[in-house]
């Protein structure tokens, strides 16, 4: 027993200077003001501690429940938003821990500790502890989810144990961060057909996973069915994203832009907020009358006309999405962003290792386990939901530990195997 927590404790020790470095960004650089998406999440807490999550008689689910969880725990004790946001240090580390936890599985510690600070001191990552967002709780909720999922697989021991804990981290993560849900659907669709053709206990318990993770989920999607009369309504905010998705109009890229900027409340950062009322304000005029949940449908109803009229534009909006996602460009009206080159360096990095493993696991699928496989699938389906949909590039760090994971498996034991020959393949 002794030896155990001896363990325990040198691998925390391990990781603690990064707890460290988050604790001083936080009280460096965090302000007592709130801003952008705190404000939102905020305002869901307040509604939580409250008895309620939105206005019944209009509802609004701009994001779910799960982090707002989180914040109203946090204001019910009264604590400072300061405080809230060391809160954000404490989940990273727990999920880089996690990450390093899982690395160990299959790697030796010097391996695992290499690539767990690699991704602990991932750039992008330290931007949003300063902010009461949800970025840092679901990294923790995935590293939770892909340490257990693993274990899983790996360990034939607390299978049943496994299975609920990975499928509790995946569903709050889904309650977090509602993509997941469609995800959580498509890969259950997915697997369904492949069960079909190939019995595998390794498939079967992965959609247990998947399944009690949706099953998570449930209560929330009564809660908003029972406001909206729709089933599987994760969030009133697609039909907004997916209008500004199809945008016909030249020099709009797809991005989202606020209705505030349309109707002249606010200009942010575009330089031309007359070309953007021009061609948008009339028709946010005429669907503002309506409810939220109308006023989504008839969003939604738009970007489809749109589509159909306009595929190439379609087309380019949503490569221009995907450029989006990893290096934060390019946006409507805006010049090019200085913390654009924030992101380039690291994330054209992740992207190029990101394809050289995808390559490498292809030249080697025997090496490549089920539910490495899984893991990939998954990633991929919602880089192609976030890219479909609004491709920000916040939106892809959630996914940085289960990509970052793939990287570190097929490089260390796929190029492993017999590394002269395929980096030999490569340089031709």
């Amino acid at each position: 027993m002794r030896q155990s927590l001896g363990k325990y404790s040198k691998e925390i020790a391990l990781i603690s200077p990064l707890l460290v470095l988050y604790i001083g960004i936080v009280l460096l650089f965090s302000t007592g003001d709130l801003v952008g998406d705190e404000i939102r999440h905020m305002n869901y807490a307040t509604n939580l501690t409250q008895g309620f999550y939105t206005d019944a008689s209009n509802p609004e689910f701009v994001n779910g429940p799960g982090y707002p969880l989180v914040l109203a725990v946090f204001s019910l004790s009264k604590i400072s938003y300061t405080m809230m946001k060391l809160a954000n240090a404490i989940f990273l580390v727990l999920g880089v821990f996690l990450f390093f936890k899982t690395l160990s599985l299959f790697f030796n510690p010097k391996q695992a500790l290499l690539f767990s600070y690699i991704f602990g001191l991932y750039p992008p990552l330290l931007k949003w502890l300063v902010y009461l967002v949800s970025e840092p709780f679901s990294i923790f909720l995935v590293c939770g989810f892909l340490y257990f999922f693993m274990k899983l697989h790996a360990n034939a021991h607390n299978r049943n144990v496994n299975i609920l804990l990975a499928g509790l981290f995946l569903g709050l993560l889904t309650l977090t961060k509602v993509i997941f849900g469609y995800v959580i659907l498509a890969a259950m669709i997915f697997y369904a057909f492949v069960l079909l053709l190939q019995r595998s206990k390794k498939i079967l318990a992965s959609m247990l996973v998947l399944a009690v993770a949706f099953i998570l989920c449930i209560p929330y999607l009564a809660y908003t069915y029972s406001l909206t009369g729709e089933a599987l309504y994760w969030g009133s905010g697609g039909g907004e994203i997916l209008y500004w998705r199809s945008s016909p109009y030249p020099n709009e890229y797809g991005d989202w832009i606020s209705k505030d900027v349309v109707f002249g409340h606010r200009s942010d950062d575009y330089f031309d907020t007359s070309t953007i009322a021009k061609n948008h304000l009339a028709f946010f005029q005429s669907v503002e009358p309506y409810s939220i949940i109308e006023r989504d449908r008839l969003l939604k109803q738009k970007a489809i006309e749109n589509i159909k009229e306009n595929p190439i534009k379609y087309l380019q909006n949503t490569a221009a999405s995907g450029m989006r996602l990893f290096f934060n460009y390019p946006y409507s009206y805006t010049q090019q962003k200085p913390t654009s080159y924030f992101y380039i360096l690291p994330n054209g990095l992740l992207l190029f290792f990101l394809l050289l493993a995808i390559y490498l696991a292809l030249k080697n699928p025997k090496a490549i386990a089920f539910e490495l496989r899984f893991i990939g699938i998954i990633s991929m389906i919602c880089i192609g939901g976030l890219v479909m949909a609004n491709g920000m590039v916040r939106y892809i760090l959630p996914l940085i530990p289960l990509l970052l994971f793939f990287i570190a498996f097929v490089i260390i034991r796929v190029a492993g195997i017999n590394n002269i020959r395929v980096f030999t393949q490569i340089s031709r």
